[in-house]
């Protein structure tokens, strides 16, 4: 009889862990850029509730309908401004 024990052998394993330790980070990589883009705060664009110099959230090319955008998190007044604002092309 063999002394064998069963189950997987100690080179084995340790190419396995081997692979994994670079697959399981290359698997997570693809979630990071979406991360990155997430909306910036309303502080950090100095969004106000009211227009600037006749410009309007409405008015913003970032603007949806009927109280958001694509740029500045939270509830926003279609009669706000922030510093982003990039008027609709016609």
């Amino acid at each position: 009889m063999s002394d064998s024990k069963p189950g997987i052998e100690r080179r084995k394993f340790l190419r396995l862990m081997g692979c994994s330790a670079v697959l399981i980070p290359a698997v997570m990589l693809p979630d990071q850029p979406a991360r990155a883009q997430g909306k910036a705060s309303k502080e950090a664009v100095q969004y106000q509730d009211t227009p600037k110099d006749g410009q309007k959230c409405k008015d913003c090319q970032f603007w949806t309908d009927p109280n958001g955008c694509q740029v500045v998190e939270g509830e926003i007044s279609p009669e706000g401004w922030c510093s982003l604002y990039v008027k609709k092309a016609s």
